[in-house]
């Protein structure tokens, strides 16, 4: 070091303590601190926590901006716990959300924990996989040695943003009014911290080495201000198969859950769904995970009614008697001269009816049936009318209630008399997926609060038939939220098979807002594999193409129907494999071979999944080789490596 240099880093040193002289700091974090602050002279931006040096313990010390990045400075005597390390980059990160240079958005992939610990301190240093480890005598490892990350006048406008986001950091060296004097030149192209191409494929490719379970909540650093967004009132997720929606809700239930003392509510049609989700947000967020009440809303329908002294049970073999009675009578014979499906009359009362709370023949004549298929004269509607009727009657007879009519109760109930205690908020995921009724249900359950009510869904995964708009459950979205448009899940490959479909959307989730088709959703993981098969013994060939995987966890053959789902269980396990049903699976440990419907599948993803094949007869009706395309579509969007496709010639 020159004279000059010594003259200039001691003078810096001096500056450095009297800044730090009323601070009443333990004599190494005192030292730690001054060694950071004489940085200053070589680009770095100190700020200091105003409760130094009686931090909380997930709050950090200092944080302290520069060539090397954000680092989020801990001085602790021992280890901290991995929970507080974690709380510390979060606060940081959302405190970074918004900021922005000119190379672009800054994203938390700037920023990194270090933990420093005392010289004599014993105990581990390192990479602790949370954060890193050092002592007061390796600060050169952070502040001097590693690879630049930001230009001068990067440093400089992260740093302002920061001073500016919070009073619980303060300056110290440096004053964020006063331009310094070197600023330095602008890297062509940005720093590579930013949302760029080569950012985003750097860490997906990392998560993409971790274990499964674990890209599962990946979350890339370009959503993070919709996690932290603040809703004046209900506001929805869109976007494609595989855009992260379900990720992005369950972080920011995570966000949510830290910033209010009150219970969450996650839930959906699916039954499944929720013990799934339930895992997930249980690995990004275990000390979150008893503040969230994950559950499928028929579920909490019944809950809710029980509590309130209410009859809420449904018996599904009385329901089923109760149909067949009046589909057996002489009303049903206009209807079977018109579409002879029972399944599809079932729908009618299910998902029009009683879905959308008709209580009128008068109403039911004018009600629009998109998705439904030809129109029903308004002769033919009297006749539908009069044959619901007659299932109503035979519902009484057996004192029996179907699934819409709880949902009907608890939604008079609570319009009777409110919840208690409000839920802080809401999130509904596979939101196509509910009746009219059950969207009025949330509703009244989350009210339209500020961030109270989070509405993610895509009309192209629609697996039930019906249509709605939101203004008709008194819910208006606009100007807030998001609509996504990079997948995450699949391969290119896998994507660009599942976009040929031509899934036509019945679902209006935004009312006139603008919705984004799979195939033009812009693929983020390279590669990939699809199989297209075509033979008489399909058997076979699948076992045969299953064998072939080098590894079967994360494996699943989804089929259209409960009945195939359990013959190929049988297949499977007369050929060797371990088998899971789907619908059992709550999401932890994978099975060897996971096997289920589509339905069941919503919401999941798997390495690699098999499609035999779910043959659609040449006489189908237009709305069913419509909701034939959009179950191939999630079918095959379940799959993020391997896509193998099966086709019946004989």
């Amino acid at each position: 070091m020159t004279g000059t240099s010594h003259h200039r880093q001691e003078r810096l040193r001096r500056e450095a303590e009297a800044e730090l002289r009323d601070r009443q700091l333990p004599s190494w974090k005192g030292r730690v601190l001054q060694r950071i602050a004489v940085e200053h002279g070589n680009g770095w931006y100190p700020l200091l926590n105003e409760s130094t040096p009686n931090t909380a313990a997930d709050r950090p010390d200092a944080v302290v901006v520069g060539p090397l990045g954000v680092l989020v400075v801990l001085l602790r005597d021992a280890e901290p716990d991995w929970e507080d390390t974690r709380r510390a980059f979060v606060w940081t990160a959302e405190l970074l959300a918004g900021a922005t240079t000119d190379a672009g958005a800054v994203t938390e992939a700037v920023a990194r924990v270090v933990v420093v610990h005392p010289a004599d301190h014993r105990g581990r240093t390192g990479h602790t996989g949370e954060h890193l480890a050092i002592t007061e005598a390796e600060l050169d490892r952070v502040l001097v040695r590693g690879e630049r990350l930001l230009e001068p006048a990067e440093a400089w406008d992260i740093a302002r943003h920061l001073d500016a986001r919070t009073r619980d950091l303060t300056p110290i060296m440096w004053n964020p009014r006063t331009v310094p004097q070197q600023r330095g030149p602008r890297r062509a192209g940005g720093s590579g911290l930013f949302e760029v191409r080569d950012l985003r494929r750097e860490r997906v490719e990392r998560a993409l080495q971790r274990p499964f379970r674990d890209w599962r909540v990946f979350l890339d650093d370009t959503q993070l201000g919709a996690v932290r967004r603040s809703y004046s009132g209900p506001a929805r997720i869109t976007g494609p198969a595989g855009t992260g929606k379900t990720v992005l809700a369950l972080h920011r239930l995570a966000h949510l859950a830290r910033r209010t003392p009150g219970k969450l509510l996650f839930t959906t049609h699916a039954r499944s769904l929720p013990r799934i989700a339930a895992e997930q947000f249980r690995s990004l967020a275990p000390h979150l995970v008893q503040r969230v009440e994950f559950t499928h809303l028929h579920a909490w329908a019944r809950n809710f009614l029980t509590e309130r002294g209410q009859p809420a049970d449904v018996d599904e073999q009385q329901v089923e008697a109760a149909f067949e009675a009046a589909w057996c009578s002489e009303l049903s014979a206009p209807l079977r001269a018109f579409r002879s499906s029972r399944y599809y009359w079932k729908d009618e009362i299910d998902r029009v009816i009683k879905g959308r709370g008709i209580g009128s023949l008068e109403t039911y004549r004018t009600v629009a049936r998109k998705g439904r298929g030809r129109p029903l004269p308004s002769e033919l509607r009297a006749q539908v009318w009069r044959f619901y009727c007659a299932y109503e009657r035979e519902l009484s007879a057996r004192d029996a209630l179907d699934h819409n009519d709880v949902l009907t109760r608890a939604l008079t109930e609570l319009d009777h008399r409110p919840l208690p205690e409000q839920y802080a908020a809401v999130v509904v995921d596979e939101v196509q997926d509910l009746t009219l009724v059950g969207l009025r249900l949330v509703h009244a359950i989350s009210g339209d609060g500020r961030d109270q009510l989070l509405l993610v869904g895509d009309g192209q995964q629609q697996v039930y038939p019906g249509g709605w708009l939101l203004s008709e459950a008194g819910i208006s979205v606009q100007g807030r939220g998001e609509v996504l448009r990079r997948n995450y899940r699949n391969r290119a490959a896998v994507l660009q098979e599942a976009a040929e479909l031509n899934a036509v959307n019945r679902f209006d989730d935004l009312d006139g807002g603008p919705t984004v088709a799979l195939r033009s959703a812009l693929p983020v993981l390279r590669g990939g594999r699809v199989v297209r098969w075509a033979g008489t013994d399909q058997e076979a060939a699948l076992v045969a193409a299953l064998r072939e995987l080098d590894d079967h966890a994360d494996t699943a053959v989804l089929t259209r129907t409960n009945a195939a789902a359990q013959r190929w269980e049988e297949v499977l396990r007369a050929a060797g494999f371990t088998v899971r049903p789907l619908d059992r699976w709550d999401g932890r440990t994978p099975g060897p071979v996971h096997v289920g419907t589509v339905h069941r599948a919503k919401g999941t993803e798997f390495r690699a999944v098999f499609l035999p094949d779910d043959h659609v007869p040449s006489t189908a009706h237009r709305d069913e080789v419509e909701a034939a395309d959009r179950h191939r579509l999630v079918a095959r969007t379940r799959a993020r490596d391997h896509l193998w496709i099966g086709t019946l010639t004989g």
